[in-house]
């Protein structure tokens, strides 16, 4: 099925979501979902510098088609579902499936508007896309390792569109702490 297809068929589940999430709040988590993810995060434990993509790749695309039969089969259905399907789709290789993260991030805070990983999730979401479509991002998520040096640096930012107090309130670490991170990682390597 084409992505964009996939997004239209998301987008009216959104729409349904809106409308029931109070129905739902009584619903159990999907455990099949959590260990998904729990999967996907096992795969990324080893840090940026250790992982071979070439492995992890595959098994991403065989996680996302399982989360879409989920969603498709309507057992997405709580704020932690929606966020464990959101970090799937998040690991996705185009910006279709960054979107769909977007979306996924932004119900699971709709539903429950005090989960803060949701919002992060969205806003790396978001700063993903921006990336992918070759503009600069605006929380500072995102980076990348320069192919010459082998160093790891944050990809460009636009100046003044998200203060350092606004990324902290939402949970982000500022530029700077970001920095520091990706000074140890290039460090370690």
């Amino acid at each position: 099925m084409h992505p964009d297809k996939h997004l239209r068929r998301f987008a009216a589940l959104v729409a349904w979501i809106g409308a029931a999430a109070s129905a739902h709040a009584a619903v159990a988590a999907n455990a099949t979902l959590a260990a998904i993810e729990a999967a996907d995060q096992a795969d990324r434990a080893a840090g940026s510098n250790a992982i071979d993509w070439a492995v992890v790749g595959k098994r991403d695309a065989s996680r996302r088609a399982q989360v879409m039969r989920l969603l498709q089969a309507g057992h997405v259905r709580t704020a932690d579902d929606y966020l464990n399907a959101a970090v799937v789709f998040q690991h996705g290789e185009d910006v279709a499936d960054t979107r769909l993260a977007l979306a996924l991030a932004t119900t699971a805070s709709r539903i429950d508007p005090a989960n803060k990983d949701a919002g992060v999730l969205a806003a790396q979401a978001w700063d993903r896309i921006l990336v992918k479509s070759g503009r600069p991002q605006w929380y500072g998520t995102q980076f990348a390792r320069d192919k010459a040096t082998g160093r790891w640096a944050i990809s460009p930012v636009e100046a003044g569109v998200v203060s350092e107090p606004q990324r902290e309130a939402m949970g982000l670490p500022t530029l700077a702490q970001t920095q520091a991170h990706l000074d140890a990682m290039n460090a370690r390597k």
